[in-house]
């Protein structure tokens, strides 16, 4: 699926902070250090869930995904991941008693 809009004005509207409902945030283009683009929320289901530190998957890339808007400490990518997991895992153990 194409990240950057064919029309220059829907690109420019995906940025514009009155006009910018939440699914067009998510479908926002993202620059990533290694020079691919990422639609938001694909680049944060890349970095937030496992396997961190992985490589982007475009062709001829091969280097490291990273963007300064999520950490890049790789351990703390796994502990935030551990303990989203681990609250999951709470909520559905108090479900049961509910």
């Amino acid at each position: 699926e194409p990240v950057l809009p064919s029309n220059p004005e829907e690109l420019n509207s995906m940025y514009d902070k009155q006009s910018c409902a939440k699914l067009k945030r998510k479908r926002r283009p993202m620059r990533t250090y290694c020079g691919c683009w990422y639609h938001k929320s694909c680049l944060n289901t890349f970095l937030t869930e496992p396997p961190f530190g992985a490589v982007c998957p475009t062709v001829n890339c091969g280097r490291r995904v990273f963007h300064p808007d999520w950490p890049g400490d790789i351990k703390q990518m796994e502990r935030e991941w551990a303990a989203k997991q681990a609250r999951m895992r709470e909520i559905e153990d108090a479900m049961l008693f509910l």
